[in-house]
């Protein structure tokens, strides 16, 4: 099963979105809040140069935002 990292916040719309794609195309995630743990914070910084979110992190590979560029990106790293 692909894993992926995914950096949120509560009542994100694109947050949540993301999610459900995910999950919908059986990823399993590792949901991590940027607004309630410091470390998750600092980990989007270091990962994305920035603090806009959703960031997901697949493999190596890091996808900023949620859009539907983000989205064929996504389905191609994950075979979908």
């Amino acid at each position: 099963m692909v894993k992926a990292i995914v950096y949120t916040a509560p009542k994100c719309p694109h947050s949540k979105n993301i999610k459900e794609f995910l999950i919908g195309n059986d990823v399993e995630i590792d949901e991590r809040c940027v607004l309630t743990s410091p470390v998750a914070l600092d980990e989007l910084r270091e990962l994305s140069g920035q603090m806009g979110i959703p960031v997901t992190k697949i493999d190596d590979e890091v996808f900023i935002g949620f859009d539907r560029r983000v989205e064929r990106r996504i389905k191609r790293k994950i075979g979908v």
